[in-house]
């Protein structure tokens, strides 16, 4: 009886065992279907996720190109401070793939906040959706700078600097910051649209007054003036500039020529113009970017080493200066700048890491959408000149 006992007994825990381990199996099984089933659902997710997304962009560009060249959106748009537009488009790729809203409205003439959603139908009453904003803005050109030697369409930001607006007042049709030990000098007034915003450890001495937001009565807007780069238009500045280069035939002449002098009036380069590798140029009229002016972000071109140093010469009648139809950047390996000229950006103007011992003097005007100087211990000198 002990023998048929010992037997039932091991039955007894061949089954418990058997029953344990299907049991675990069964468990990892459902786990491994569950994990399997929430990669999908993530996979699927960023799948339509990102198909919103391009919905969305795409609401953007449209509105972009009816600003461009749709009659009614663009009087509009610069016309009426107060414009507020919206329309949506269903399925533009084809049936059942989305739509997207776009709306804009305008914070004053000319500057406007596009917002885009794109909307997919999952079925079973989901939906994706995904939401693009975006600012846009065109240079107006109904009146000048004024007496504003420094003028920026957005923010001016000095950071860790000693800047000096000579003759002039400098103006932000934005906000106008001033911080990290500072030494800013305006000998007219200090001009802003919203707030002027100060650090403790910064010194700003203005010998006139202080117009802004927080020191009311705020200085009134002043449309951005307007540079027609590259239309069709006889008297754009490509198609009156005395010579036109492409980008890399300008490239490729600098490369040849370290102290390389342009004749004038008017040169055009239709692309960018980096300076690098101890580059000394000089203009005799007026420069025009078609995209970006880079100068000293690199200290080499092969072999040739050195900082990258500009001359603009201003001739009476006729113009002066650096115009970039995007960005101009003076970063650290930049040398001797003395542009008598106006410097104009129709996006960032910027002077990065300008280093100790290199003149900066602008006569006649710095004219940006944003206007950033951070890290320049040299005095920066702007010196301002109705004429120029």
């Amino acid at each position: 009886m002990a023998k048929l006992f010992t037997i039932s007994q091991n039955r007894g825990v061949a089954l418990i065992l058997t029953i344990l381990l299907m049991s675990l199996i069964l468990f990892l099984s459902l786990y491994l279907l569950s994990f399997t089933l929430t990669e999908d659902r993530i996979a699927k997710s960023q799948s339509w996720g990102a198909k919103t997304y391009y919905l969305a962009e795409a609401g953007i560009q449209e509105m972009v190109w009816k600003l461009k060249n749709d009659a009614a959106y663009k009087q509009s748009f610069e016309t009426d401070p107060g414009w507020i537009a919206s329309f949506t488009r269903l399925n533009p790729f084809g049936s059942a793939n989305g739509s997207y809203t776009v709306n804009i409205t305008n914070g004053s003439l000319a500057h406007g906040t596009i917002t885009s959603a794109g909307t997919i139908d999952l079925g079973g009453g989901k939906t994706s959706q995904r939401i693009v904003k975006t600012f846009v803005y065109r240079a107006l050109g109904q009146s000048g700078v004024r007496d504003n030697v420094g003028f920026a369409d957005g923010d001016i930001n000095i950071s860790y600097s000693k800047v000096n607006f000579h003759d002039g007042s400098a103006y932000s049709n934005n906000v106008f910051n001033v911080n990290g030990a500072s030494t800013v000098n305006i000998d007219t007034d200090l001009n802003a649209t919203g707030n002027y915003l100060k650090s403790q450890s910064s010194t700003v001495t203005i010998g006139g007054a202080i117009h802004a937001a927080n020191y009311p009565p705020a200085a009134a807007a002043i449309p951005m003036p307007a540079a027609d780069f590259d239309s069709a238009s006889p008297n754009s500045l490509k198609n009156r500039a005395a010579i036109v280069y492409g980008q890399s035939q300008f490239d490729a002449l600098m490369a040849n020529n370290q102290n390389l002098t342009l004749p004038g009036p008017i040169t055009y380069v239709d692309g960018d113009v980096e300076l690098k590798g101890g580059q000394n140029l000089t203009v005799n009229g007026l420069l025009v970017m078609g995209r970006d002016l880079i100068v000293g972000h690199s200290l080499c071109r092969g072999w040739r080493c050195g900082r990258d140093s500009i001359t603009v010469n201003h001739t009476i009648g006729q113009a002066a200066g650096l115009m970039a139809k995007r960005k101009i950047n003076f970063e650290a390996w930049t040398g001797a700048i003395n542009v008598n000229g106006a410097v104009y950006a129709n996006d960032q103007l910027s002077v990065l890491s300008f280093p100790v011992g290199f003149s900066f003097n602008v006569t006649g005007g710095l004219i940006g959408r944003k206007l950033t100087i951070t890290s320049v211990w040299q005095p920066l000198n702007i010196n301002y000149n109705n004429d120029i």
